[in-house]
């Protein structure tokens, strides 16, 4: 990782760990709380017009979080930071702070804030969700596949983690990827719509028409509503010579969604 042609991969890691929080500190916009308009709550006020410790600040950067105060929450953090870098619960400061300027809209600071809090340990899967959806939002799929598979490692049954991960898979068209990801059993009573959808397409993309068949017609078991899961079946349907289901499929789908009569389904 480089920065105004600089390396990190040079500096010990606690140096690297110094400059980077210096260097988020000084990204954070804004000055320190007391000179702008971030209002403390009156129970807070006397300590922190005391003598407030790093905990002071951190407690009112999680209480502006409460009240949707993202900027002024990263203030805080930052503030307390600045005064104690080693602190014992530094890991998750850190990840509060880069959750703080993520969610004020500051993601060119947040980002390495939150992979700062992910080196040093931190590792829940709230960390792992905001990272990946970063990474799929700038379109560095490689990156996000990475941090959805680290959150499901910590909840294997994460529907977002799932739903996304498998649609990066999708874009990349690994079929193969999407059947090891979303075929396991204990998956099977509580796919999503879309996990069903793209793993029965995932297996008609294989030449697998059974198995294609048997997961779209799961899905709509559970997604009866599902119009996307009702033409996907009756389109594998049709390519097993089994035209006779795939009409009475849609047949179905028409009944519950009239505003498709007399539009073609397939």
């Amino acid at each position: 990782m480089t920065n105004h042609g600089f390396s990190w991969k040079r500096l010990r890691p606690e140096q690297a760990r110094g400059l980077l929080l210096s260097a988020m500190l000084l990204l954070c916009a804004g000055p320190l709380l007391g000179e702008t308009a971030c209002e403390p709550p009156l129970s807070m006020k006397t300590q922190l017009q005391g003598a407030p410790k790093a905990d002071d600040y951190n407690l009112l950067g999680v209480w502006f979080a409460n009240q949707e105060q993202y900027a002024c929450s990263a203030e805080a953090f930052a503030t307390s930071l600045q005064m104690d870098a080693t602190q014992p619960d530094l890991p998750h400061v850190v990840f509060m702070f880069g959750v703080s300027l993520y969610y004020s809209g500051n993601t060119a600071d947040a980002i390495p804030s939150l992979q700062e809090a992910e080196r040093l340990g931190y590792h829940a899967i709230s960390l792992h969700i905001i990272l990946a959806t970063f990474f799929d939002g700038s379109h560095s799929i490689k990156e996000a596949k990475e941090e959805w598979r680290t959150a499901l490692a910590l909840d294997p049954g994460s529907t977002t983690a799932l739903d996304a991960l498998s649609g990066d898979l999708i874009e990349e068209s690994d079929f193969n990827g999407i059947i090891a990801l979303l075929e396991k059993p204990r998956l099977l009573g509580q796919r999503t719509e879309l996990q069903s959808l793209r793993l029965g397409l995932a297996y008609a993309s294989m030449a697998r028409l059974e198995l294609a068949a048997e997961t779209l017609r799961d899905g709509l078991n559970t997604s009866p509503d599902s119009l996307a899961l009702a033409k996907a079946l009756a389109t594998v349907l049709v390519q097993l010579h089994r035209q006779n289901e795939a009409t009475a499929v849609l047949d179905l789908a028409r009944a519950q969604h009239p505003e498709t009569l007399g539009q073609p389904l397939l």
